[in-house]
């Protein structure tokens, strides 16, 4: 055990320094454009690390690496809605006749939905990927202007938190983050699991 926590520690510190490397070079604003842009669809890589990175070396422009950061993570996230759109007109010849397909699209039209405000307003607090729901969105046909709202609304709350605490706290903010931002997920995590929950029904006698 001790030695998978000794790995992941290591692995968390050089990646660290790949983002510090990243913030104190000439092509700091591309790197955080792209890795927002990316992050929402395809890329594993949050764009928050480097943005701090950035904030750590140059606090007084915190501001606009926020907005930076803001504005390519929504545009990214409104690309891969649009790409699960355009995947489901690609395969929804091939899907309907699968055996339970229909209903993993009336369970998935009820979490989603009219709901889709509120599912990508929460995945931006918790540890879940949010990039299946952004393509799900756009496949299962989820009102466009209310998941670009939760998409634009909960991305811009974690940012702007996340860049505040940078320039407010400095390098203290590292520590806490790996401290506490875990155990805040997990709440957000349990409310979500929670709300869905009483949207399926799953519990008798609970509405």
């Amino acid at each position: 055990m001790y030695i998978i926590f000794e790995h992941i520690t290591t692995v968390r510190d050089k990646a660290w320094a790949w983002f510090v490397a990243r913030a104190h070079g000439p092509y700091a604003f591309f790197w955080l454009c792209l890795l927002s842009f990316l992050e929402p669809f395809i890329s594993p890589i949050v764009p928050e690390a480097l943005m701090v990175a950035m904030i750590l070396a140059r606090r007084e422009y915190w501001k606009q690496y926020a907005a930076i950061t803001i504005v390519f993570t929504f545009l990214g996230g409104l690309t891969g809605y649009f790409l699960g759109a355009f995947l489901f007109r690609e395969v929804e010849a091939l899907l309907a006749p699968i055996a339970g397909f229909q209903e993993f699209q009336d369970v998935s039209n009820v979490i989603l939905g009219g709901n889709i405000f509120l599912v990508m307003f929460f995945i931006a607090f918790t540890l879940l990927p949010d990039k299946p729901f952004t393509y799900l969105s756009g496949f299962l046909g989820a009102p466009v202007l209310y998941y670009a709202g939760g998409l634009l609304v909960g991305r811009s709350m974690r940012v702007i938190l996340t860049a505040y605490l940078a320039y407010r706290f400095g390098p203290q903010i590292l520590a806490a983050l790996n401290k506490y931002f875990f155990w805040f997920a997990i709440i957000v995590l349990a409310i979500f699991a929670i709300y869905v929950t009483l949207q399926l029904n799953l519990v008798p006698g609970i509405r």
